[in-house]
């Protein structure tokens, strides 16, 4: 999932920002007809995202039925607030029906974006020493077991 800081990084349709699923999965209809697809999650907000902001520029004038899911996700978007502060980044969420898997991560990271991390943002995320060491001692434990 991705965690918004001051929304450069994150694009507004297409990255799981809002309720761990994109906005162009959970508005497909609305995803289909806007014209921009690639704003980021700043972007869209500094244009106005409210009712009757400017972030809105779609194909045809929508219908009875589709206002009515922009005014659902414009509902969603009343409750957020960014952390200018930081920048955006990925958090992993662990798929609770099967748990953590090598497939999993690997489908992650082969779904999205080439996503590079520097050192200070991996020990932001936890560090990748202790999780190292920690992997090789359980490696030791099984090996000297067998």
């Amino acid at each position: 999932m991705k965690r918004v800081g001051n929304g450069a990084e994150t694009f507004f349709w297409t990255d799981p920002w809002l309720g761990g699923r994109p906005l162009g999965e959970r508005f497909g209809r609305l995803f289909d007809l806007v014209v921009n697809k690639s704003c980021s999650v700043a972007e869209m907000f500094s244009v106005g995202w409210e009712e009757g902001g400017e972030t809105w520029v779609w194909r045809r004038q929508l219908w009875a039925w589709e206002e009515d899911m922009l005014r659902e996700c414009q509902t969603l978007l009343l409750n957020f607030s960014f952390q200018v502060q930081s920048s955006d980044y990925w958090k992993w969420q662990p798929d609770l029906d099967t748990g953590y898997s090598v497939r999993g991560v690997y489908q992650l990271l082969t779904s999205q974006d080439a996503v590079t991390l520097d050192e200070a943002e991996m020990a932001q995320a936890g560090t990748l020493e202790g999780d190292h060491m920690c992997m090789e001692a359980s490696t030791r434990q099984v090996a000297n077991e067998g």
